[in-house]
C-alpha cells in the first residue's frame, strides 16, 4: 500500500473531517444579523464541540504538529477554527507546559479569539499551583490585543481547579476536574468530566467532557474531542473565556505524546 493511499484510508477512518476557512465543503454556522461582535456567534449557543484535527505527520512519524480543532454547534455547523502556534522543541519535550498562542478566526478568516499561555517548566501539579512558577493559566483575548479574562489554576489537594476570570481578575466561575483523569486507548469506560460551577462555588452550571475516540485515534495520536455545555444566557466573553479554560485542560492533561513500542 502506498503512501497516499494510507493516508487517505487512515484520514477516513479517523474522522479527520475538518476544514478551516479557505475550504467551503462544511456547513458554517450563519453571523446572527446585525451583529458586528466577533463573540456573537456565541450568544445563542449553550454547547459546543471541539474536535482536534489529526496530524498526519504525527501518525506516521510521531512528531507532534501544532494542533488544529474545528469547534461547532449542537446542529453540526462549524463556528470556529483554531490553530497553535507553538514552539516544536517544547512540543516534543515538554508538551503539557508548553508556551502557545492559540488563535480561532472564523469563516471569514477573521481572527475572533486568541489564548495564550506562558512556559512554565514546573506547571501541573495541582498541589504546586499556589506557586507563581507552577500554576497553570492562560489569557483570553478578543479581539486579539485586548483581555476580556484569564484562567488560572489553584492550589488543590486532590482534583485539578481552575477559575474562570474577568478582565478586572474577579473570580466569576470555577471548574473542578475528576478524581482520576484517564487518558490513552484503554480509557474508553472512563468519564473525564470537568465540572463548571457558578458564582457560588456550589451550582453546577456547565461541563467539559473529553470524549474517547476511539482505540487506534488514542493510541497513535494526542488528537482529542472535547465538549462543553454551560447556560445560553452566560455573557459571551465568559463564554470565550470558557473556551479558554476547555482549550488549557486540553493542553495541560491530555497533550502528552502516546507511548510506542
Amino acid at each position: 500500500m502506498n503512501g497516499a493511499v494510507f493516508m487517505s484510508q487512515a484520514n477516513q477512518f479517523l474522522g479527520n473531517n475538518i476544514i478551516n476557512p479557505q475550504q467551503q465543503q462544511q456547513k458554517w454556522m450563519d453571523k446572527p444579523i446585525g451583529d458586528t461582535n466577533g463573540l456573537a456567534y456565541l450568544r445563542s449557543l449553550d454547547s459546543l464541540l471541539a474536535k482536534q484535527v489529526v496530524s498526519m505527520t504525527e501518525l506516521i512519524i510521531g512528531i507532534p504538529s501544532q494542533a488544529k480543532y474545528g469547534i461547532f454547534n449542537d446542529r453540526g455547523e462549524q463556528v470556529y477554527f483554531a490553530f497553535e502556534e507553538s514552539n516544536i522543541c517544547q512540543r516534543m519535550y515538554c508538551p503539557k507546559t508548553r508556551r502557545f498562542d492559540l488563535h480561532i478566526v472564523d469563516n471569514t478568516n477573521q481572527e475572533i479569539i486568541r489564548i495564550k499561555r506562558k512556559f512554565k517548566c514546573c506547571a501541573g501539579c495541582c498541589w504546586c499551583a499556589c506557586c507563581d512558577g507552577c500554576r497553570q493559566e492562560v489569557i483570553v483575548e478578543s479581539p486579539p490585543g485586548t483581555i476580556i479574562g484569564f484562567v488560572t489554576q489553584e492550589c488543590s489537594c486532590w482534583r485539578m481547579k481552575y477559575i474562570l476570570k474577568d478582565i478586572t481578575e474577579n473570580p466569576i466561575l470555577s471548574i473542578i476536574g475528576p478524581g482520576c483523569i484517564c487518558d490513552g486507548p484503554y480509557a474508553a469506560c472512563c468519564e473525564n468530566k470537568f465540572t463548571l460551577y457558578g458564582t457560588d462555588g456550589i451550582t453546577e452550571i456547565g461541563a467539559i467532557h473529553k470524549k474517547y475516540r476511539g482505540f487506534i485515534a488514542e493510541a497513535l495520536t494526542t488528537a482529542d474531542t472535547f465538549t462543553i455545555r454551560m447556560p445560553i444566557d452566560l455573557d459571551v466573553k465568559m463564554k470565550a473565556v470558557a473556551l479558554g479554560a476547555l482549550f488549557l485542560i486540553d493542553f495541560a492533561n491530555f497533550s502528552e505524546p502516546p507511548q510506542r513500542h
